[in-house]
C-alpha cells in the first residue's frame, strides 16, 4: 500500500470519527438543554442555583466542542486557539461549580492565568511570524524591482 493510499485512507477513517464524535456531542447538547427546558416549565420542582448554573455551564461546554467539530469539517484541522479557549472556559466553568476549596480555587485560577499567558505568547509569536514573512516578501520583491531595471 503507498503512503498516498495510506494517507487517503487515514484521512477518511477520521473524518468518519470526527463525524460520529461531532454527532454524540450534538446529542449531548440536545439532551442539556432539553433538561433546562424541563427544569424552566416545571414549576413545582424545587431546584438550587448551582444544580441551574452547572447544567448551562455543560451546555456551553458541548456547545464550544460542537463547534470544534464543525472547524474540522470546515478547514481540516482544529486551531490550537481553539484548544485554548476551550481549555480557559473548562476551567472557569469548573471554577464557577466547584468552590469549595480555598487551595483548589488558588491552583484553578493559577491555571487559567497560565493557560491565558499562554495564549497571549501565542498570539504575539504567531504575529511575529507573520510580519517576519511579510517584511522576507517585501525585501524580496525590493530586491527583484532594483536588480530587474539595471
Amino acid at each position: 500500500m503507498s503512503k498516498a493510499k495510506l494517507a487517503q485512507w487515514y484521512n477518511y477513517v477520521l473524518g468518519i470519527a470526527m463525524l460520529i464524535l461531532g454527532l454524540l456531542m450534538m446529542g449531548f447538547f440536545i439532551k442539556e438543554v432539553a433538561e433546562l427546558t424541563i427544569l424552566l416549565f416545571d414549576g413545582q420542582l424545587k431546584i438550587e442555583f448551582y444544580k441551574v448554573s452547572e447544567i448551562i455551564l455543560e451546555t456551553f461546554m458541548f456547545f464550544e466542542f460542537v463547534v470544534l467539530t464543525r472547524e474540522y469539517f470546515m478547514q481540516d484541522h482544529i486551531s490550537l486557539q481553539n484548544f485554548m479557549y476551550i481549555g480557559v472556559t473548562a476551567m472557569l466553568r469548573n471554577l464557577l461549580v466547584y468552590h469549595d476549596d480555598t487551595i483548589g480555587i488558588l491552583i484553578q485560577t493559577s491555571a487559567i492565568a497560565i493557560l491565558i499567558l499562554v495564549l497571549i505568547i501565542y498570539r504575539l509569536s504567531r504575529r511575529y511570524i507573520e510580519d517576519r514573512q511579510h517584511a522576507d516578501q517585501r525585501q524580496m520583491q525590493a530586491f527583484k524591482e532594483e536588480h530587474h531595471g539595471a
